[in-house]
């Protein structure tokens, strides 16, 4: 098995909850772990914040380094920081879990890196809210959500440059960045411009992601849905997921390794979760998570 590396990469304005994410993972994996920031631009509050996560976890190496941003316009509720992980096979030499900064661990992440990648160079879960809007179309529903309606538009735009099917989530990726080099997928991985150009030309919701999906196309090891789940993939224990399909996300549901926090809302800037009933009970946990992580970051 694979020593745990993970890494988040992030600027100034998602320092506080990159900061809470690995005070996350540090929670539930205190020692034997590599946790690395890649920041984009300048943070003057991280370096005291990254002294007190090593007085807190003196078991785990805590690394910080700055890395160069193309000046790209990405488009979208995203950041240009975003792009920035498309150079990791030219920044680091070992396999790497990427994790965006706006998730939740909740166990120790070491069996992530006990997948099974059957000699392909990445891992990563099935994108739910993708699932979703796929059954919809199986099965004929008439009334779907706006945003399932764009994500098959969208899909369909690119079908022939992405497997709709394996279509996955790009906030958590197993990066094995050794293989990705010697099948020459840096290179193409790399291209931050043509992610971009690939949004622009067909008017596309995500700049990165589908890149990503682009590039390992028939490459992408699964990787157990409870390691990304899209606040806590609760529409997956419904229509139109058929049963199989709900048994198959039916632990992800329950008691996932991590949730992810994707969308607009934010909950690190949520004061009352009572008001976000439909949020239950990922966001309440969310905010006892912080309440713990952030006298120790000092944020």
């Amino acid at each position: 098995m694979m020593a745990p590396d993970v890494t988040l990469v992030f600027d100034r304005g998602f320092l506080r909850p990159s900061l809470i994410a690995a005070y996350s993972v540090l929670k539930h994996r205190p020692k034997d772990v590599t946790l690395r920031f890649l920041v984009t631009e300048p943070v003057p509050d991280l370096i005291p914040a990254l002294t007190r996560l090593r007085a807190a976890f003196p078991g785990a190496e805590i690394l910080s380094q700055q890395v160069d941003v193309p000046p790209l316009e990405v488009g979208g509720h995203v950041s240009p920081a975003t792009l920035a992980r498309l150079a990791l096979p030219r920044l680091l030499e070992r396999p790497t879990l990427y994790i965006d900064g706006d998730t939740m661990i909740r166990r120790d992440i070491g069996p992530v890196f006990a997948t099974d990648l059957k000699g392909l160079p990445v891992a990563a879960c099935l994108d739910t809210g993708i699932r979703k809007a796929l059954w919809h179309r199986k099965r004929g529903s008439r009334l779907i959500s706006r945003k399932s309606a764009r994500h098959l538009a969208d899909l369909d735009k690119i079908a022939g440059l992405v497997d709709p099917e394996t279509y996955i989530n790009a906030g958590v990726f197993l990066f094995d960045l050794p293989r990705i080099r010697a099948l020459g997928l840096d290179v193409p991985m790399g291209d931050a411009a043509g992610a971009v150009a690939l949004r622009k030309q067909y008017g596309l919701r995500f700049n990165d992601q589908n890149w990503l999906n682009k590039v390992f196309k028939g490459q992408i090891a699964p990787l157990d849905p409870i390691w990304n789940a899209l606040w806590g993939n609760r529409a997956t224990g419904r229509s139109p997921f058929p049963p199989e399909e709900q048994a198959r996300f039916a632990e992800s549901r329950r008691d996932p390794g991590l949730v992810h926090f994707t969308g607009r809302l934010r909950p690190w800037d949520i004061r009352y979760p009572i008001f976000y009933p439909k949020r239950r009970p990922w966001l309440a946990e969310y905010k006892v998570l912080q309440a713990e992580a952030e006298p120790v970051l000092g944020l």
